[in-house]
């Protein structure tokens, strides 16, 4: 197992603090969500067709990998048009990660109605949208990572998200949080989801329910972490725990400087390929 931290925790750096932070705390790599205080990657200098190689020089240089990049695409729209944009996001954010090199692109499911026709109505749209993403960053040699978040938290409820539009495309990054706070073991998240997760998400918490939860430094919350890494390691999981510290959401939270490298040396105890 490898281990990454997600831009999320330090929203405001560069890209050279970013990787600078990934090499002096032994990371092996960096999952992007912000830079330099935007959200919209696309955007960037860095990520335009003529800046990409040179991002991926320094990221080779650096000796770091990009582990994930993230994306705000979803199809709970009922606009065509809008779902129209969400596909073709999802596209450009495939070929900006396989422009790094990257394997993975994070996506949502999003929010469903509680009950009544228009929430199977909205879940089967959201899963036709999923499917049709996840065959279009497949073709750019990029796998669509379905989050395990909002209304698809749980296993259960990412198995009944699937089954209105089966595909072998769509893979799972669990954010173990969510799915733990929700009521659901960690064996049988495995259970159900294992063969599809490729990426996880990591953080801890001391006050956790189905409808909030805490930030804690790793180790310091109540989530078994420890318990969760046994899991993967007998499993023979391969892939990133990308720590997950949500300081962009959360400016009151501690600041990177200290929750970064404080993740990587609590890790690197309990994950031996990580030290």
């Amino acid at each position: 197992m490898k281990l990454s931290f997600s831009t999320l925790g330090c929203p405001n750096y560069t890209l050279d603090q970013v990787l600078s932070t990934a090499t002096g705390n032994g990371y092996d790599g960096v999952e992007l969500r912000f830079l330099r205080g935007e959200v919209g990657l696309h955007e960037l200098e860095e990520f335009s067709a003529e800046g990409l190689p040179r991002t991926r020089a320094r990221f080779e240089q650096a000796g770091v990998e990009l582990a994930c990049l993230d994306t705000s695409v979803r199809f709970t729209s009922p606009d065509k048009d809008e779902r129209a944009r969400q596909l073709e996001s999802a596209r450009t954010y495939a070929r900006i990660a396989a422009g790094l090199g990257s394997k993975y692109i994070r996506v949502f499911g999003g929010t469903v109605p509680d009950e009544g026709p228009e929430l199977t109505e909205t879940t089967k749209r959201i899963a036709e949208g999923l499917a049709e993403a996840a065959a279009a960053t497949r073709a750019e040699g990029v796998t669509a990572v379905l989050e395990t978040h909002d209304s698809f938290c749980t296993s259960a409820q990412v198995g009944e998200l699937l089954s209105y539009a089966p595909n072998d495309d769509l893979g799972i990054l669990w954010d173990v949080l969510h799915s733990y706070r929700n009521g659901e073991p960690l064996e049988q998240t495995w259970q159900a989801l294992g063969e599809r997760i490729r990426h996880v998400h990591l953080k801890d918490s001391g006050a956790y329910s189905p409808t909030d939860f805490d930030f804690r430094l790793t180790g310091e919350g109540t989530m078994p972490i420890g318990e969760f890494v046994g899991l993967l390691d007998r499993e023979g999981y391969t892939g990133y725990l990308s720590f997950e510290w949500e300081k962009a959401w959360h400016p009151e939270i501690e600041e990177p400087e200290v929750a970064i490298p404080q993740y990587a040396e609590y890790m690197r105890k309990l994950v031996p390929a990580a030290s």
